[in-house]
């Protein structure tokens, strides 16, 4: 079979692993991909993604061909002007309606790309946009389309009743995901909408998690530097340990974003420099490696529902984690205690620096305690967030389609 994804970057630049992930999983499967990415930088970061470049059709979001296309298209086919007129009523903020429009040209040219390509389904990852781009190439194509909702894209709310009316399924990745976008576009698509969870590969062998001759504790946080994921509630945790008289530990904030230097300023402040290290943002490789020899002892996400309410799905970076037996401890925001559920991680409340630095003490303190936690969330993960079972039902849903 022959699908094509259209993402935001992937396989170019450093977000998106869990896609990239999932679209070699699908190539595993047999699948036949033709990648579009909607604004694709020229980088590639990742290693896993140099595998998928062959696959993909690399386009700026705009030039005099993407512009000539749009041109012919509109002047020959009465359907863009349909398109265009849901776009220009259903749109329901200026800044939404921008960005719908300034997709259009690259959804009409990537359109005919899909159907000399003789693709037979479309799918998107986010609501936002690139299911613009989809919505539009599937008008115009007829090729059936579906998309993945993850958390923000759904609170966007980017024409998201009309697409999911329009769409062959949606597939949300948490139950929280589900209820939100269902309060948003009604009851009536609730057997459209369904759960399917994004998924990580469990790794074959496992080596020990622990390692009395190392003097410290390494506890990591994998995440983009934004205000969503709570750093700064992590860094307050990690002073109070230090009050507590706990010092052999060490925190690291692998990845970066707009937030760096007001991180870096909070670290300083509190006099933390010597525990708490910001590495950058690691190539995913890099990152599993380090989770494969053992170099981290826990991962800790203090994920938060930020003022204008944005919130977490159910972070990869934790189910990454669990997949080689790490300990794990969030927050319970989005759909994070759908995954630590029944003892698979330890969960506080958000915005909680004390309840933090009692979870990771707990762990530092009684290595039973975090071989549990982290042998139960290697469960949880291979019986509901195992990559190759969710690629398989989704490709399913996809061919019934």
């Amino acid at each position: 079979m022959k699908i094509a994804y259209i993402t935001a970057h992937a396989p170019f630049g450093r977000g998106e692993t869990f896609v990239l992930e999932e679209m070699l999983a699908m190539a595993e499967l047999g699948v036949e991909l033709v990648i579009v990415p909607r604004n694709p930088p020229k980088e590639v970061f990742h290693d896993l993604a140099r595998q998928l470049l062959d696959r993909a059709i690399w386009l700026p979001l705009f030039n005099w061909r993407i512009f000539l296309s749009f041109l012919k298209t509109v002047a020959l086919n009465p359907r863009l002007w349909r398109i265009l007129g849901r776009i220009l009523r259903h749109s329901r903020t200026l800044k939404i309606l921008v960005k719908n429009l300034a997709v259009v040209p690259k959804a009409v040219f990537i359109a005919g790309l899909l159907r000399q390509a003789r693709v037979e389904h479309i799918h998107a990852h986010w609501g936002s946009t690139t299911a613009t781009m989809a919505w539009i190439a599937s008008e115009l194509t007829g090729i059936p389309w579906s998309v993945t909702l993850h958390r923000w894209d759904i609170a966007e709310n980017n024409l998201l009743r009309f697409k999911v009316e329009r769409a062959a399924f949606v597939r949300c990745i948490s139950e929280d995901g589900r209820r939100e976008v269902l309060c948003i576009v009604g009851e009536t698509y609730q057997d459209k909408v369904k759960v399917l969870h994004m998924g990580v590969r469990l790794p074959d062998t496992l080596l020990p998690q622990f390692h009395p001759s190392r003097p410290d504790f390494v506890f990591a946080c994998p995440a983009n530097l934004v205000p969503v994921k709570g750093h700064r509630f992590l860094i307050e945790a990690c002073a109070l340990l230090l009050e507590t008289g706990i010092r052999d530990f060490r925190c690291l904030f692998i990845g970066d974003g707009p937030l760096e230097a007001e991180i870096r300023q909070q670290i300083a402040q509190l006099g933390l420099e010597e525990v708490v290290s910001l590495v950058g943002r690691l190539p995913h490789g890099e990152l599993l490696r380090m989770y494969e020899r053992g170099e981290v002892d826990a991962v800790v996400l203090p994920s938060i529902v930020t003022g204008d309410d944005e919130r977490e799905g159910i972070p990869v970076a934790l189910m990454e984690a669990m997949a080689y037996g790490i300990p794990v401890v969030s927050t319970n925001t989005g759909g994070i205690p759908e995954l630590l559920s029944d003892g698979a991680g330890i969960i506080v409340r958000d915005k909680d620096a004390r309840q933090l630095a009692g979870a990771v003490e707990r762990l530092i303190k009684d290595e039973k305690l975090a071989r549990e936690i982290g042998e139960k969330g290697r469960r949880k993960v291979d019986e509901e967030f195992n990559l190759h079972k969710n690629v398989k039902l989704l490709l399913q849903k996809i061919k019934s389609k």
